[in-house]
């Protein structure tokens, strides 16, 4: 069982030769402090654990038992104390006493845990400043409740899409969840719950085996058309790879069996990290068609092109937009 009680450190006196009242906190044989806010001029204002001969001593004393009490309270909470060393212990304390952060700083204490890639912290940076816009990055975390996100939607609403609402509640859950982890708070219910903007629906976009034959078989004369069709090919036999992934590749030692690590989830946990299948005898000759010397299949401009192509496409054949909407 640890022991709680406020003292001084008379070797560790402050610049002006006060002393600062800590509350020392002894567990399996060792002993640690937590700082306070109470300060004695010396230590003849210091006996027996209570401050004396100063003009607010009574205060004071209140003030140190409050201290304690608040302590040995937070120590209730932590599960299996015996298994902590002191200095342990007093970290899940004063998390458990002085972690009350606000909505900013505990997105910003989350991205500064994040593994994410430099591009997706600053997308989230963007969204979060988004919110704050709405929600005050004041706001303490106990006091978010389903109410101000409820605010959050209606003013958006109509001058964001619901896609993006929907992607900045995901955000607010993850800084939610990461402080309910943390035990900086307590919600019964998170505030994000059952919340969605109005409207929102999963998307439904595939296209039918007619219409990825008719992309396959159409008749092209633009260079930049023929190749924007070819790696939309290359991705679709390739199980839906990505561009970036495609570039990345080196077709040279992928000539039969592909075998990569996918860019966009790369740093999710996964059992197994790699991507691994045998690559179709249709996608063969667009790799040898587009591979360079390197190995590599060029595709960077393409990338940036790629809208302006896919509406020029559409544009010179009116087949091209039944794409646009959903297959049925």
């Amino acid at each position: 069982m640890a022991n709680f009680y406020p003292t001084i450190l008379t070797n560790k006196p402050l610049k002006d030769g006060r002393f600062k009242v800590r509350i020392a906190v002894s567990h399996n044989g060792t002993t640690r402090y937590i700082p306070t806010d109470v300060i004695v001029e010396n230590e003849r204002q210091w006996r027996n654990g209570q401050v004396v001969k100063h003009p607010d001593a009574s205060y004071l004393n209140t003030k140190l038992r409050a201290k304690v009490t608040q302590v040995s309270t937070a120590f209730d909470t932590i599960r299996y104390p015996e298994g902590l060393s002191c200095a342990e212990l007093v970290t899940c304390i004063t998390c458990n006493r002085e972690k009350r952060l606000t909505l900013a700083e505990a997105f910003e204490e989350l991205m500064s845990v994040s593994t994410a890639k430099p591009s997706t912290i600053a997308q989230n940076r963007h969204r979060f400043n988004s919110i704050t816009s709405i929600i005050p990055g004041s706001t303490p975390m106990t006091m978010l409740t389903p109410l101000m996100l409820q605010r959050y939607i209606k003013r958006r609403s109509g001058k964001l899409t619901d896609v993006t609402i929907h992607d900045h509640l995901t955000l607010i859950a993850h800084i939610i969840n990461y402080c309910q982890r943390n035990g900086y708070t307590e919600f019964t219910r998170s505030p994000v719950e059952g919340l969605r903007p109005s409207g929102y629906a999963v998307r439904r976009n595939w296209l039918s085996p007619a219409q990825v034959r008719m992309i396959r078989d159409m008749s092209l004369s633009y260079k930049g058309e023929i190749k924007f069709r070819d790696m939309f090919m290359l991705s679709y036999y390739l199980g839906g790879i990505n561009l970036i992934d495609i570039e990345a590749i080196d077709w040279r030692v992928c000539k039969r069996t592909l075998r990569y690590k996918r860019t966009k989830t790369e740093r999710s946990n996964k059992v197994n990290s790699l991507v691994e299948f045998d690559i179709p005898d249709e996608a063969k000759p667009i790799i040898k068609r587009y591979m360079g010397k390197d190995g590599h299949i060029r595709v960077t401009k393409l990338r940036s092109s790629m809208v302006r192509n896919g509406t020029n496409m559409r544009n010179r054949h009116p087949g091209l937009e039944d794409l646009a909407s959903p297959s049925r």
